[in-house]
């Protein structure tokens, strides 16, 4: 398959792509696809006279990157919490609403009383919405069984999702929240004796370290855990206050420090001698209705490797990848070349992918063509679905009409 002509095409030429690197823009280009993967790219007049490919797909003079990918999501559940959402906007805190029995163990109940087909065909309808807006790689974590069984459970089904889904599913295991009876240590302990029965289900063990969900010391505990089993390590770190849990980065290889809206400057720089990447989360800072934001400054200063993800969860309830960018270039302040690259090559790098997120030869060919002529509009016209057309491993799978 040929694609072209191409009126811009934008990728990184490496992985990671950190503040200040250059991206490759080709105006005018031509992408070659064989057996899923990148052959060739270049001018498209080079491209047309070089190869004789029975399938040209005409990209209008549109703009074209590599799929987006979504590092952090909560997919798997079930039951809603839009009668919460307004009760925050009439003032209630989130402590209220666990005091009338609402929030995460709400859903935490309403999933484990879901049947698996219930969950599958949920699961399946999430990943053609995420791929229908140009997202053709997804994390989804566990997190909503609580107990280790409904957790291996919920990990058993997010594995037969990628199987049955035209989107690449990356498994985590979320230790989400201790129980609110019974003793915590008992709970932990139990957690991380658990985690060697995770082979084969999740890449990623991940915590939520926080003030009202797991501590510092419980979560280097399940940590410790995970990197013993052979497991990668990830940390929902600082984004309710600063308990201490960023100062494990000192500690572990993380692969990504999610959230980080109050991490001191010290923790960004170790993050960046280590070669973590922060994955921001634009649009849970909107739907939570905080005034608080990542240190952006601090992260482009320290040359951090940043990515976006949606956070989809009955609290963030979109699975737009392009929404997150663009909340991340007005709220947050990213340009629109540091949302492309955080929302591809980044987000590819913090999962451990290396084989796409870039438009290059040798990598997947995971390509959205664009109903924009260049990158910037992808973040300058707001709320509307930008994707003219999806290809996944060489496969057209999503297509628009004008």
């Amino acid at each position: 398959m040929i694609i072209g002509p191409i009126g811009q095409l934008v990728t990184a030429r490496s992985m990671p792509w950190r503040p200040g690197d250059e991206a490759l823009v080709l105006e005018d280009a031509g992408l070659v696809i064989n057996n899923g993967v990148i052959t060739d790219l270049g001018p498209w007049e080079v491209v047309r006279s070089r190869y004789n490919a029975s399938q040209v797909m005409n990209a209008d003079g549109l703009l074209v990157t590599a799929g987006l990918i979504d590092p952090h999501t909560h997919l798997l559940f079930t039951g809603s919490r839009e009668d919460e959402f307004e009760l925050k906007v009439m003032g209630a805190t989130y402590e209220d609403i666990l005091k009338g029995g609402g929030g995460i163990y709400r859903t935490i109940n309403d999933t484990i009383r879901a049947g698996d087909s219930e969950l599958i065909n949920i699961g399946l309808g999430r990943l053609n919405r995420a791929l229908s807006h140009g997202t053709t790689t997804i994390e989804v974590k566990s997190g909503y069984g609580l107990t280790m069984e409904q957790e291996v459970r919920l990990l058993r089904l997010i594995n037969e999702l990628g199987r049955l889904s035209k989107v690449d599913v990356i498994p985590t295991f979320l230790a989400h929240v201790p129980p609110r009876s019974g003793r915590r240590d008992e709970y932990v302990r139990g957690v991380a004796n658990s985690i060697n029965g995770l082979r084969g289900l999740a890449k990623f063990v991940d915590v939520f370290c926080d003030e009202g969900a797991f501590t510092v010391d419980e979560t280097r505990v399940v940590l410790k855990s995970a990197v013993e089993t052979g497991f990668g390590v990830r940390i929902h770190a600082d984004e309710l206050a600063y308990i201490g849990c960023s100062d494990l980065v000192r500690d572990f290889n993380f692969s990504s420090m999610d959230h980080l809206l109050n991490t001191p400057e010290s923790n960004i720089k170790a993050m960046a001698n280590k070669g973590v990447t922060a994955t921001l989360l634009p649009i849970t800072i909107l739907t939570n209705r905080t005034s608080k934001r990542p240190p952006i400054n601090a992260l482009r200063g320290n040359r951090v490797s940043i990515a976006i993800g949606t956070d989809f969860s009955p609290n963030t309830w979109s699975l737009s990848l392009q929404l997150a960018m663009e909340l991340s270039t007005h709220m947050l302040g990213l340009t629109p070349m540091e949302a492309l690259m955080a929302a591809t090559v980044n987000a590819a790098y913090s999962l451990g992918l290396r084989d796409r997120g870039l438009l290059m030869p040798g990598y997947l060919a995971d390509v959205v063509i664009w109903n924009v002529p260049n990158y910037r509009w992808l973040t300058y016209e707001l709320g509307m679905n930008k994707a003219k057309a999806v290809i996944k491993r060489g496969e057209v799978v999503v297509q628009y009409g004008d």
